[in-house]
């Protein structure tokens, strides 16, 4: 018996977050791209080979210590309709093979795709940093609210121990003094701690990641 194997075919897929497009319309999340469209190249290869410097680089880091994922614009042909080739433009996606989201607001001239597409890649790469950035400083928030619990907790066994000591009527001037200061120290790191939450709040409470 003959063995077949399981067709792949082109697979288009709404925007994961609309919202996050930046105005573009008609974005779909494209899987087996290569079933459907031709590939033309990377904005960056497509500009060099137009003669063009205007992409001279080969992505956009997704994190502030590029050192993780590159969004890189890419450019694809659709099926030639009544005599018109036509490109639709977008990003890659770094992490699975033929597969890019792409703005389907086809353009004529090769180069301007292009362009578009790293413009497209470079908007993305930088909506992926700020919700990089949202999502550490939620972390961040969270670890302190659990450090001002922990000290908060610590000051009243310490505060607890010392009331217990001096009705029981134990003198210890020197211990009392140095367990006074602990809590002073607690204390101000709790007020510290409180201030870089609202700090936090205020720069990422209304950013995607930090709500999540």
């Amino acid at each position: 018996m003959r063995k077949t194997t399981k067709q792949k075919f082109i697979e288009y897929n709404p925007a994961n977050d609309p919202k996050r497009m930046h105005g573009y319309k008609n974005v779909r999340w494209v899987e087996n791209v290569s079933r459907g469209l031709r590939l033309v190249g990377f904005a960056d290869k497509v500009a060099d080979e137009a003669g063009s410097h205007a992409i001279e680089h080969q992505g956009w880091f997704t994190d502030d210590d590029f050192q993780d994922e590159v969004y890189r614009g890419v450019v694809y042909q659709l099926p030639v309709r009544d005599g018109e080739t036509q490109f639709v433009y977008g990003y890659a996606d770094p992490n699975n093979d033929d597969c890019a989201l792409l703005c389907f607001e086809p353009f004529t001239d090769k180069l301007e795709a292009a362009k578009q597409a790293d413009r497209f890649a470079e908007l993305m790469a930088e909506s992926e940093r700020d919700y990089r950035r949202a999502d550490s400083a939620r972390i961040k928030y969270d670890e302190l609210a659990d450090e001002i619990k922990q000290a908060r907790t610590t000051a009243l066994k310490i505060a607890a121990e010392m009331r217990a000591a001096k009705q029981s009527g134990v003198s210890a001037p020197t211990i009392c003094a140095t367990l006074r200061s602990k809590i002073l120290s607690l204390y101000r790191s709790i007020q510290k701690a409180r201030k870089e939450r609202a700090e936090l709040m205020d720069s990422y409470g209304n950013c995607e990641g930090f709500t999540e």
